[in-house]
């Protein structure tokens, strides 16, 4: 049998130095160790080495995207958008047909879990899919001039649709010219149809109600929605005091503050100079990673990006550990944690080199007292 060779306590993972230099003195007669490979074994904060947990298929298929929090578990099934049941890992089509895309999903303080995978973007009540907002009337109503009591002027008309999910984007304003003694008559409306219209050469949209556009009595509510839109699918998303954040190629999209599926058309965006993989809100700030790691403090469509890194992060790497209040994902050397303030580690950064990837995943793991950060990297360059 082999004898017993003592490496004294373990340092972690090193693969940066020679096989020759993994032994390393403490002083007083204390040695320490770096191990070149770690294979199915955790080490410890103190520095000893415990076999890993094994694991066993619960449910067969084509899985991804899988993500849950303390009320509801999701996943993509055989490409289908399901609920799982925490319990019986029963499942629940909420999407189907939603192919092999990466999803995103954030849960946002109006209770509901929104989530994008680049083509289709969405929310979930449980099990229930629901629509981003009410989608604009389309077909877009009618408006024509006819004869009423309205000054002459110019006037500007558009129209919202109102139901579940909220209030629509208006649809893009028409402008009519009356003479004195002019109306304005609609015709296509629907049950959900709200129009809103100016005054003569006017710029403010109020509610128009009873019908037609005949006098000035157009003194309802200014129309909240106007010349907004609908916030596109992306990659990724996030939320951050009260906005939903979208990732679409290099454009990082803002919605308004507590309408999380409508932005501003004029300023509601970031661009960045290559396309996002990473968007990591904090208590102060976003991080965004593109072609290089950026820190946004404050009000993101009210800042000046500052460059921490030169590289960006892998798509689907993040992790945010809530009871630290500590972001993690991976980059061109190996870990990166993440702080408010835009303070960023590199804990890997000396002890271990990484060929380039494609994408990641991260997860916070508490077991036996200790927290380790799992870590995976797919499509790998081989060295």
């Amino acid at each position: 049998m082999a004898k017993p060779y003592p490496i004294g306590t373990n340092l972690g993972l090193n693969n940066r130095l020679p096989v020759t230099r993994m032994e390393v003195s403490l002083g007083r007669g204390v040695t320490a160790c770096w191990l070149r490979v770690a294979k199915d074994i955790d080490l410890t904060q103190s520095g000893f080495m415990r076999s890993r947990p094994g694991f066993a298929l619960s449910v067969a298929g084509g899985w991804h995207s899988l993500w849950s929090d303390d009320k509801d578990a999701y996943g993509v099934f055989n490409g289908d958008l399901v609920h799982i049941d925490h319990r019986t890992l029963a499942r629940t089509v909420a999407v189907p047909g939603l192919g092999s895309g990466r999803v995103s999903y954030s849960r946002l303080p109006d209770g509901m879990v929104y989530w994008t995978n680049g083509t289709r973007i969405g929310r979930l009540s449980g099990s229930v899919a629901r629509e981003l907002v009410t989608p604009a009337p389309n077909p877009v109503p009618v408006a024509s001039a006819t004869a009423g009591g309205l000054p002459a002027g110019r006037y500007q008309v558009c129209f919202t649709a109102i139901g579940p999910d909220g209030e629509s984007a208006s649809t893009e304003p028409v402008q009519i010219n009356l003479p004195t003694g002019g109306g304005i008559a609609f015709a296509g409306l629907s049950a959900n149809t709200l129009v809103y219209a100016t005054g003569p050469d006017g710029e403010v949209f109020n509610e128009v109600l009873g019908g037609d556009y005949l006098s000035l009595g157009n003194d309802g509510a200014v129309c909240d929605t106007f010349m907004q839109d609908t916030m596109p699918a992306g990659h990724t998303l996030a939320h951050y005091k009260g906005s939903l954040l979208v990732a679409s190629g290099r454009w990082l999209y803002v919605s308004e503050a507590y309408r999380y599926g409508l932005f501003n058309v004029g300023r509601g965006f970031i661009p960045f100079p290559e396309p996002i993989s990473l968007v990591q809100p904090m208590d102060d700030g976003v991080y965004v990673c593109a072609d290089k790691t950026y820190w946004l403090p404050g009000d993101p469509l009210n800042t000046t990006p500052v460059v921490l890194l030169p590289y960006g992060a892998l798509p689907g790497s993040a992790v945010f550990d809530k009871r630290r209040q500590t972001a993690y994902w991976q980059g061109e050397q190996g870990a990166v944690i993440a702080k408010s303030g835009g303070a960023l580690a590199l804990p890997q950064d000396e002890a271990l080199t990484f060929n380039p990837a494609k994408s990641g995943f991260s997860w916070v793991r508490e077991h036996l007292g200790d927290k380790h950060l799992i870590t995976s990297r797919f499509g790998v360059t081989p060295p």
